[in-house]
């Protein structure tokens, strides 16, 4: 009887070893599959279970979890789905060469460090620069990874956050080739905001509208097309028709979820700035304070608010409140294209 005991015994010990000494793959919908990833590529991982191949697409995996992996990458990987890049990126520094057991772990350590470290010098807690050299040269030695599309999303926007469109559009010409609807969508609207930063606004309206009345299937699809929708409102405004573009964005303030900052933050800076496009500065000072205090979140849209809100707080009469904006943005967002515009 006691050495059955022992026996169960060891055997209740080890079973959360043997249980972790596998491959994991989430997917979006459905119970993750346990077993070996037989092949990992750019479009599909493919993983054995229980003696069978199961295939998932790039576009439907939340996250895939290597056997043996280091728990700092599984805090980090979860940390970093989230949105909590900060917290990511710290448990990512704790772990050195030794940890990576495999060159999957390895290619996943550098993924999280960069990806992260973009993220958080995009409000000034990083280095963007660092950033964009760790993930390009992630990308040309594992051009077949399965972070590839998320790697050239984050070049991507790392570059544009700069004052790079030229560079960016490489990356999201990628994106836009994506089997993914979602991510399809979003390199699409992404050239055209490309366009938009480099002043071809004929450019940036077309590919936007196309974007804008595309019929979407998934809450991530819609997106896209509703951001595309403010970008078209921002091209009318910029071609002088500012009533239309602001009946689009009233439209879309009232219909869309303020609690996506980064969307509601762009829909509101763009109605900012067709208020100062006819001089209604009050109303436009309205608009860019409201980004400020409310979607602060969304570094891209809280940096443009900032900076519009140097001059019309000068304009009110309020150099006090004009120079806490400029010193909140050379803080926050020193890399980025609105902190060194005039």
């Amino acid at each position: 009887m006691r050495k059955l005991n022992a026996l169960l015994l060891m055997a209740i010990t080890l079973a959360p070893s043997w249980a972790a000494a596998v491959d994991k793959v989430y997917p979006k919908n459905g119970v993750p599959a346990s077993g070996k990833i037989k092949s990992i590529s750019r479009t599909e991982v493919v993983i054995t279970a229980r003696g069978k191949d199961q295939k998932f697409a790039i576009g439907d995996i939340v996250k895939v979890a290597f056997d043996g992996e280091p728990s700092g990458l599984e805090r980090a990987r979860d940390q970093y789905l989230n949105g909590q890049y900060d917290q990511a990126l710290e448990e990512i520094k704790k772990l050195g060469a030794e940890d990576a057991n495999s060159e999957q772990v390895r290619q996943d350590i550098v993924f999280y460090r960069w990806y992260c470290e973009g993220k958080q010098g995009m409000i000034g807690q990083g280095d963007v620069n660092k950033a964009i050299a760790g993930l390009s040269q992630l990308a040309s030695t594992n051009a077949n990874s399965h972070h590839m599309l998320e790697i050239s999303a984050a070049l991507g926007e790392l570059n544009m956050s700069i004052g790079k469109p030229d560079e960016a559009i490489r990356y999201y010409a990628f994106l836009a080739r994506a089997t993914d609807p979602a991510l399809q969508l979003q390199g699409k609207y992404q050239l055209g905001m490309a366009d938009l930063a480099k002043d071809d606004v004929a450019g940036a309206k077309a590919k936007l509208a196309q974007v804008s009345k595309q019929k979407t299937n998934s809450p991530e699809e819609a997106r896209f097309a509703n951001l595309a929708k403010v970008g078209v409102a921002i091209c009318l405004q910029r071609e002088g028709d500012v009533k239309t573009a602001l009946s689009q964005l009233n439209a879309l303030a009232k219909k869309l979820d303020n609690t996506d900052h980064d969307l509601f933050g762009r829909v509101i800076n763009a109605r900012g700035q067709c208020y100062k496009a006819t001089g209604n500065t009050k109303f436009a000072l309205q608009d860019f304070l409201m980004t400020d205090l409310m979607f602060f979140t969304a570094a891209e849209p809280h940096a443009e608010a900032l900076y519009e809100l140097q001059s019309l707080w000068q304009t009110e009469g309020n150099p006090i409140a004009a120079a806490a904006a400029k010193k909140k943005l050379t803080t926050q967002y020193a890399s980025s294209v609105w902190a060194s515009k005039p």
